[in-house]
């Protein structure tokens, strides 16, 4: 299987600043604070151990959603929101490297409290310092609207430009059709020309886009561009040919699909040993509300259609459905107040891990749902079984990436990133979901319905 990567390209700035913070951090405490360290043994050890931490938390906490840094242009306001995040993150970051204790001699150093608030403070405020050129670059060009034509139908113009409202990237895409001309201004403007087909074009129209390419024009398929730039398929722009063609095919005997069960087994066993306390805290608050039962079962179809039982914690009073199956809503009265807790923290998720060690589910997947929604989804999503060529999953790309799913427009949108999901399957991307999931639950994002 070949290992594709369009979401780590669409993230090529992140990565940037990333390696941009990473030489900052080493040439700071190399030469700058190194007198500040006194209480490592080894600076290079320290500043190695501390790096990971740093990325990690930083990510976690939003210091590069650099769009919630734009605060009516005003360069201070935007320093100051920098500089506490950075601070944030040095405190963690130190909290984190000095529990683990990488070469760090508390005996070196009077006044160790001190030492680290100074140490934070200063290194926070250097890089922030430092950075903020940087980020106001990054804001002013995220600000930068991309300006693609469609060539194609004008039914699926609409179509992508509703789906537009769920994209990363600040695009402009115009309609025209094959008829349409093309100014040296326009073209000028011009990021590329995506196309709906192209095929059986006349020599006419052939020689027209050629000359327009060779100003420099790009020329992409829809399906490429969706993939490329909205991150997902939505399943009206493909058909039962490309479907087949091996184009979501599961690998049977993969090497990575290997190492992603070792790794659901491993994690699982460790994130249930960590987050056990808080399971049994959680399970004697739901049981001291309403005296019923603390676990929730429920029948779910998993890989190749199969059904499996899924275990969560109960955050719906018992019997709410009242045989009469439905979707979560926004301020939903079935769910209970400790529920409401349970569900912004994704705290009621955590005995599917079970799930995932039994093999039913992996901790990254498309989300498994109810058999009789499902037969109500297949007739009217296109292409919604093939979610079920892999294993349902804890996380996913939809999950991280769109709010919870209460409808089938919904469903059919979140079909679209499962299916980018299985189109780009590999270890690195299921790495990416896993940060997005933990930057999620610490912002509290995408528990609730949209409607």
């Amino acid at each position: 299987m070949i290992i594709r990567f369009p979401w780590l390209i669409s993230r090529r700035k992140l990565i940037f600043n990333c390696i941009f913070e990473i030489l900052l951090i080493i040439l700071l405490n190399k030469f700058i604070f190194f007198d500040y360290l006194k209480f490592a043994q080894n600076i290079d050890v320290f500043t190695i151990s501390f790096i990971p931490f740093w990325l990690l938390i930083s990510y976690i906490i939003g210091r590069y959603s650099y769009e919630d840094f734009i605060l009516k242009n005003n360069k201070f306001l935007i320093f100051i929101k920098l500089f506490l995040l950075t601070l944030i993150s040095s405190f963690l970051t130190l909290f984190f490297v000095f529990l683990l204790s990488y070469n760090i001699n508390l005996n070196n150093y009077n006044h160790f409290d001190k030492i680290i608030l100074s140490y934070s403070t200063f290194v926070s405020f250097s890089i922030s310092f430092i950075q903020l050129p940087l980020i106001l670059k990054l804001i002013r060009n995220t600000n930068l609207k991309e300006k693609w034509v469609f060539l194609g139908s004008k039914n699926m113009f609409n179509l992508i430009k509703k789906e537009m409202k769920w994209c990363r990237k600040n695009i402009q895409i115009i309609y025209k059709d094959l008829d349409s001309s093309f100014s040296k201004s326009e073209i000028k403007k011009t990021t590329g020309i995506f196309f709906d087909n192209l095929n059986n074009l006349d020599n006419e129209y052939f020689n027209k886009f050629i000359l327009i390419q060779s100003k420099g024009v790009k020329f992409i398929d829809l399906k490429l561009w969706c993939e490329n730039y909205l991150q997902r398929f939505p399943p009206e722009i493909l058909s039962a040919e490309y479907m087949i063609s091996g184009n979501f095919k599961k690998p049977q005997s993969s090497f990575q699909l290997r190492i992603k069960r070792i790794g659901d087994i491993l994690f699982s066993i460790f994130l249930l040993l960590c987050t056990s306390p808080i399971i049994l805290i959680s399970g004697i608050l739901i049981y001291l509300e309403d005296r019923k039962n603390i676990f929730y079962k429920q029948e779910r179809v998993g890989l190749n259609q199969k059904t499996f039982t899924l275990y969560k914690l109960r955050t719906m009073k018992i019997n709410a459905e009242e045989g009469i199956p439905r979707w979560s809503a926004i301020n939903d009265n079935r769910v209970t107040k400790v529920g409401k807790i349970l569900r912004k923290t994704r705290i009621d998720e955590l005995p599917q891990l079970l799930c995932v060690i039994r093999g039913d589910m992996s901790l990254i997947g498309p989300r498994p749902e109810r058999k009789v929604f499902d037969m109500k989804l297949e007739n009217c999503v296109p292409f919604y079984n093939f979610r079920y060529i892999l294993k349902p999953g804890l996380s996913g790309w939809a999950q991280v990436n769109y709010s919870y799913g209460a409808s089938i427009e919904d469903s059919k949108r979140k079909l679209s990133f499962d299916l980018y999901y299985l189109r780009n399957l590999s270890i690195w991307l299921d790495f990416l979901i896993f940060l997005k999931t933990l930057r999620i639950i610490f912002l509290r994002k995408g528990s609730s319905p949209l409607q």
